[in-house]
């Protein structure tokens, strides 16, 4: 079918604002890549250029002997895999409980899930019960826990989970499976989309928390990739003690070029994770919000 004038000049319109939105959003990262790969004093003294007169991989060497960046590296690593699977699957029964119907205490189950996300207890509170009473403080676990159940994505998933044909259940039920079995092996089986994409949303979650490590982590050890990375953007002392002393390097350190380049490595690994989960993404994120 052939388009008026009016749809083709909306649809033009349209194209065009999202291809400016896009070049909006991808230049201060571009900037950022080439600033990594270009000589400190090329950035000294010009700034920021799309096209540097002398590239530098002095950064880059710099950071890959850190063995800051490799421990931050591994907290973050460890913390993303096990905080993102667990809290996926701790949401997905949780989101099963709530959209069961033959649950009797749905209900406060699903008030108790609600008021989190309108009424918080302080910060203060929050952090005498972690570092006080359950006594996590400068421990892997309270970059895991603490960030371990989302009440939004729980009813991502609830939306989702009531979508569900009630039939399968019943037949299931029939055939003689538990609920337990219901929803190991018919219920998340059909559930991958949504449960990519929530668990693409705890992943993000965790490998960009800073502030947990910010407030009950001390060891240096302990510290997350985003915590190093904020200590460099806002202590320029920070990005110089990144650099190894027996490194390598010019005359000038490479400090500018430390902080993007520990910003690209940082942001790097979740950026090729998103496309490997974007077709799931999409759809969990459609599939549930409408019913009938």
């Amino acid at each position: 079918m052939r388009q008026s004038v009016s749809d083709r000049i909306f649809s033009v319109t349209a194209y065009t604002i999202i291809l400016l939105f896009t070049i909006f959003c991808l230049f201060p990262f571009l900037l950022m890549v080439i600033g990594s790969f270009t000589d400190e004093g090329e950035l000294i003294a010009h700034g920021y250029t799309l096209f540097p007169q002398k590239f530098s991989l002095a950064a880059y060497k710099a950071v890959l002997q850190s063995d800051v960046l490799f421990s931050g590296y591994q907290v973050t690593v460890l913390v993303t895999a096990v905080g993102a699977v667990s809290a996926l699957c701790i949401s997905a029964m949780l989101a099963y409980s709530l959209a069961n119907k033959r649950n009797v205490l749905k209900t406060p189950f699903l008030l108790f899930c609600y008021l989190p996300m309108l009424f918080s207890g302080g910060i203060i509170p929050f952090y005498i019960v972690v570092s006080q009473w359950l006594h996590l403080q400068n421990t892997v676990w309270v970059l895991i826990l603490t960030m371990l159940c989302q009440p939004f994505l729980v009813f991502l998933l609830v939306s989702f989970f009531r979508t569900v044909p009630e039939e399968l259940e019943e037949a299931a039920r029939i055939d003689g499976a538990n609920e337990v079995r219901i929803f190991f092996q018919i219920i998340l089986p059909i559930s991958k989309p949504i449960l990519a994409s929530v668990g693409l949303f705890y992943a993000l979650n965790y490998w960009n928390d800073w502030f947990m490590g910010l407030m009950f982590v001390d060891n240096e050890k302990l510290f997350p990739l985003q915590l190093i990375l904020r200590r460099m953007v806002s202590n320029m002392e920070a990005a110089k003690n990144l650099i190894p002393s027996g490194a390598a390097i010019a005359v000038t350190p490479p400090t500018y070029g430390v902080r993007m380049a520990t910003t690209v490595l940082t942001i790097g690994p979740i950026i090729l994770l998103y496309p490997m989960l974007q077709k799931y993404f999409v759809k969990g994120l459609t599939v549930g919000a409408v019913k009938g």
